[in-house]
């Protein structure tokens, strides 16, 4: 189907459209133009994964992108099916081959992570990896043609622990933790946090660090806590940056000064969402609002900021969405000549319809965000916000995800009710942006 700007249909498990069971997926671009997407079934459950060369534009189809099968698989069972991430890599292993591709995937107290060196044909996957005793919440982020970030909530202490690969995935080692103690950024986010994705700057170099012969770059790792001169609530009411320069080893907290919101506010509204562009910009979105009784959202308002010297100093949007429509889930993907986002927002208070939102901003500036377009309905009713103890309203999960190809062109992986509008299942949907303005190539 199309609607607007974008063409949207069900993935399937097969070829071309049809249907799945699949919810919260995670969708990357490669440089080299494969679309990949992962998507949960549950724990024990599986992840699945799509892929495909799919550009956008006039011709582009959401039935264009290929079934991977299940790469989190053990001996053809499926395995994992948590929360699940993906990443591409910034260069190919082999001259004119395509970029690895990194699936992560949860389980029960370990992270799962699979990794494609044939476009996402097939994969390898390491179903346990080390150091992991307790954990919620894995992201990864790839660097170079074999290296990549994995992080993860360490569930017993309450920080960001930080993995890295220099192998292509078969094996990471923990190098550090995202929430620095002497930072007071860090320990008020040591008291509690949410913690958002994970994105490393695979362009801009300058100002970076190396330990030995591994080489070194810029990383960020979003996350909201409570602010430091919040000694009334629980709540986390101001968004932060972790800062590495070498690659993930050290860490600086960064704190985004302008986004702090009233003690009665929360600005974990699953999650915030770093991006960061080719020039180094980086690009940061969070939903600040608030939850009933029940964990339902009840008002969420999503702002978006920006940082040209790797987070030391931030300017903030005003609203972008949200409001008497209340707007969750947001993702950001920068790029060359702006940036692309998008989050699920309802029409007809917080228990209607629930639709993806799409946004651009063309400018590059904090506060030069556009129209706000609705791509396609996806869910009815509550949408709950505190994971398995939710007694309804789960259908969307807790994200969703945007990416550019190097035309420009969004790609979108949603969520949506099953079979329809209002039903108790999920699935996972796929957009194309086939028309309209384009902002560029990610990072």
């Amino acid at each position: 189907m199309t609607a607007g700007n974008f063409s949207f249909g069900q993935l399937n498990w097969g070829p071309s459209c049809g249907s799945n069971q699949d919810g919260e997926p995670a969708l990357r671009v490669g440089s080299d133009g494969n679309v990949a997407v992962s998507s949960e079934r549950g724990v024990g459950g599986g992840s699945d994964a799509w892929h495909g060369v799919a550009p956008g534009g006039s011709s582009a189809s959401p039935c264009s992108l290929s079934y991977s099968g299940q790469p989190n698989a053990v001996s053809g069972l499926g395995a994992s099916g948590g929360d699940t991430d993906i990443a591409i890599a910034s260069s190919p292993v082999s001259p004119g081959g395509p970029d690895r591709i990194y699936v992560a995937s949860l389980n029960v107290g370990s992270v799962s992570v699979a990794h494609s060196d044939d476009g996402g044909k097939t994969y390898l996957n390491v179903p346990v990896q080390s150091g992991l005793p307790g954990d919620d919440r894995e992201w990864i982020a790839a660097y170079g043609s074999s290296t990549s970030l994995l992080t993860f909530h360490d569930i017993a202490t309450n920080n960001i622990n930080v993995l890295r690969s220099d192998n292509g995935g078969f094996a990471y080692t923990q190098i550090g933790e995202a929430l620095n103690p002497s930072s007071q950024a860090g320990v008020n986010g040591l008291l509690a946090n949410q913690h958002g994705n994970l994105a490393i700057d695979r362009v801009t170099t300058s100002g970076t660090q190396a330990l030995g012969p591994l080489p070194g770059f810029w990383a960020y790792q979003s996350y909201a806590a409570p602010s430091t001169d919040n000694t009334t609530t629980g709540n986390f009411n101001e968004a932060y940056v972790a800062v590495s320069s070498d690659g993930g080893f050290n860490w600086t907290d960064r704190e985004v000064p302008c986004s702090k919101a009233s003690p009665t506010l929360n600005l974990g509204n699953q999650f915030p969402n770093v991006s960061v562009d080719p020039s180094g910009k980086v690009w940061l979105t969070w939903s600040a609002g608030a939850l009933d009784a029940a964990g339902n959202v009840s008002s969420a308002t999503v702002y978006a900021a920006v940082s040209s010297d790797h987070g030391a100093t931030w300017s903030c949007s005003g609203a972008i969405g949200g409001g008497s429509s209340p707007a969750v889930m947001p993702w950001i993907a920068a790029a060359s000549t702006g940036a692309d986002l998008v989050f699920y927002q309802a029409s007809g208070g917080a228990k209607g319809t629930w639709s993806v939102a799409f946004v651009q901003n063309t400018t590059g500036s904090p506060t030069g965000w556009g129209t706000v377009q609705s791509v396609t309905a996806v869910h009815s009713g509550a949408v709950c916000e505190l994971g398995f103890t939710c007694q309804g309203g789960r259908q969307l999960f807790d994200d969703f995800g945007v990416a550019t190809d190097s035309s420009g062109w969004a790609h979108i992986a949603y969520s949506h009710d099953a079979p329809d509008l209002g039903g108790s299942g999920t699935y996972t949907g796929y957009a194309v942006q086939v028309s309209g303005a384009t902002v560029g190539q990610q990072n």
